[in-house]
């Protein structure tokens, strides 16, 4: 399902914590967008100000709204929830879910690498992580969890994995000396 140029426009406002220009778009394009993409933009207004069951409602009432109509976030939110349950094979398919509806949400690949470095599939949250990186390629978190996985690879497969792991050291290292002079320690 492709978003509208104006969801997205919406969204990367709210992802980007510009929460009141955010909700100044969904004021001005409330009366030309289609009823399920203005409720999955209010849950997103929601999802970005940490009201995490009011997305939700939003989300739910998007989809019942139109049958056809998905929502990423809603689906991110069931999997983190699955996950904290302990019921990894539907969290899996629910970031999975939400990757395929909106393949530029960054936080349900992360999420998702974090879920199959639980059950130990390195290879796959190598792939999540470098995927994430791809989308948001300042994200220090990224870098350092893209890192850690490439030394437990590297640990298991030194020959396979010992290049890969030093470009990604590097990487990571020249990510950080590109912020701004805080403490870095505060951040591992």
């Amino acid at each position: 399902m492709v978003k509208s140029d104006e969801y997205v426009r919406i969204t990367d406002l709210l992802s980007a914590s510009q929460i009141r220009e955010g909700a100044e778009a969904i004021e001005r394009a409330k009366n030309t967008m289609p009823l399920p993409v203005l409720l999955e933009c209010i849950g997103n207004l929601h999802f970005y100000k940490r009201e995490l069951q009011q997305a939700i409602n939003k989300y739910e009432e998007a989809m019942q709204a139109d049958a056809e109509y998905d929502s990423a976030r809603y689906h991110y939110l069931i999997a983190v929830q699955k996950e904290r349950e302990g019921d990894l094979v539907e969290a899996f398919k629910r970031y999975q879910s939400a990757i395929e509806i909106e393949p530029t949400f960054v936080d349900a690949y992360v999420e998702l690498g974090g879920l199959l470095v639980k059950v130990e599939d390195f290879e796959g949250a190598l792939t999540c992580y470098t995927d994430a990186l791809k989308l948001d390629p300042k994200d220090l978190k990224n870098f350092s969890n893209k890192v850690e996985v490439l030394r437990s690879l590297t640990n298991a497969n030194p020959t396979r994995y010992a290049e890969q792991y030093q470009v990604a050291l590097s990487e990571f290292e020249i990510a950080k000396a590109r912020l701004p002079a805080i403490d870095k320690s505060a951040i591992w």
